[in-house]
């Protein structure tokens, strides 16, 4: 089990303050039960176990954008991020760590507290610098991608959970204050602007930026249910264009292709959004609360459940594609990876999906048939989304030891640390 330690000054429920009706009020109040509810029945899932100031996280190996065939930032699970030389294919060694054992990094004058790190890297070609973002300091850091120094870009002063969303040297971080900042990497300290939104709630699923008719909006949901849409450009940058409440919290990553965004909720429903509006496209309810962040390709949404159940949907309509879902049997956070893969057995593609127990499934991407499963036996809770290199699936686990499995066949080899 697991728990996002909530900051000292925030609750993990919100006040009910005062509204100018009565039917508001109500309307209000019947939401925020169920959202609670929601969240009281998922606390044992995805918040009840302490892990105090140093939780392993759950970002996921990331390639290098120069040297992608022979180099990679991967988290450890101790509270830092490596980056990994592949030697041979089968054995990995680490070219730089940040933070080092003593919590110093060239650049950095000050210690880096305990971190851990939930939200992927992000290089900015820009800068030629890794974005990383502290969890537990709540801090924007830059590395250079040679590990030579970092700086500090940003502090949230709170903390970050929410992947980073990241357009030319712009950086938008949404914390666990229910806040969003608009960043300038190369004018660090302060935001270009702030939006709260003013909860005793949490963000922790990662925004999406959308181009509409109304210009370029960044979509944000949180764990007291609401979808707000805030415009980027012009004077109007920072302020809502649209605002969305869902019957209970949404603790996963917005994503959204051809106008319609895309969130899940922990009411079990799977919602599309028109972009520009918030309107409901359609809805889907699934057999449980919706977590992992879903897969668009080719016009087929591929999402999973708590209860381990995949799901494939068509984009425009939520029209199922399969026959019936895929039961994995296990708790399933990790986004489906899709595999261009054309054989007798799958033609089109392979789904990977990672449970958290440790088991690699290999679906037809066309009909959600199982072609193969793999077991990694000593891995511990897998949450990180996957990596493709070549004919090999790249995970992490809980303790930051990478393995790579062999698509194709039931073998897999540990990368890095070494035994």
């Amino acid at each position: 089990m697991f728990h996002v330690k909530q900051p000292e000054s925030r609750r993990l429920f919100p006040r009910l303050g005062a509204f100018r009706s009565e039917r508001g009020r109500s309307r209000f109040l019947r939401r925020r039960v169920v959202a609670i509810a929601a969240l009281l029945l998922a606390i044992p899932l995805i918040a009840a176990c302490d892990v105090a100031d140093q939780p392993d996280g759950w970002a996921a190996p990331t390639p290098d954008p120069v040297e992608p065939e022979t180099r990679l930032l991967a988290p450890t699970g101790d509270s830092s991020v490596v980056a990994i030389e592949l030697l041979d294919g089968n054995l990995g060694a680490a070219a730089w760590q940040f933070p080092d054992d003593d919590g110093r990094f060239p650049g950095l004058d000050a210690e880096i507290e305990p971190v851990a790190f939930y939200s992927d890297p992000v290089w900015v070609p820009e800068t030629d610098e890794w974005l990383l973002a502290g969890y537990s300091d709540g801090v924007l850091y830059a590395v250079r991608r040679d590990g030579e120094s970092a700086r500090v870009v940003f502090d949230t002063e709170a903390r970050i959970v929410a992947d980073l969303i990241v357009h030319g040297t712009t950086v938008y971080v949404a914390d666990t204050g229910y806040r969003v900042h608009a960043v300038d990497i190369e004018q660090p300290g302060a935001s270009v602007w702030t939006w709260s939104g003013d909860s005793d709630l949490q963000i922790w699923g990662g925004p999406a930026l959308v181009e509409t008719e109304r210009g370029r909006l960044l979509i944000v949901a949180g764990l007291d249910g609401r979808v707000t849409a805030l415009h980027l450009d012009g004077d109007a940058a920072g302020s809502e264009a649209w605002q969305l409440v869902v019957e209970a919290g949404i603790a996963g990553s917005v994503v959204a292709a051809e106008g319609i965004v895309y969130v899940g909720g922990l009411d079990r429903v799977f919602y599309g959004l028109d972009a520009a509006t918030g309107a409901q496209v359609w809805t889907v309810e699934a057999s449980h609360w919706i977590w992992g962040t879903p897969l668009i390709r080719d016009g087929v949404i591929y999402m999973t459940d708590l209860r381990g159940n995949v799901y494939a949907l068509d984009a425009l309509t939520g029209a199922s594609r399969w026959l019936r879902p895929f039961a994995a049997d296990d708790r399933i956070r990790a986004q489906p990876l899709f595999v261009e893969f054309d054989s007798e057995e799958a033609v089109g593609g392979i789904l990977v999906i990672v449970a958290r127990g440790g088991t690699i499934y290999q679906l037809n991407a066309a009909d959600g048939t199982l072609l193969r499963q793999f077991r990694l036996e000593k891995a511990k809770d897998l949450m990180a989304n996957a990596l493709l290199r070549d004919d090999r699936v790249l995970v992490g686990d809980e303790d930051g030891v990478l393995y790579a499995v062999l698509l194709g066949a039931n073998s897999a080899v540990r990368l890095y640390p070494p035994n």
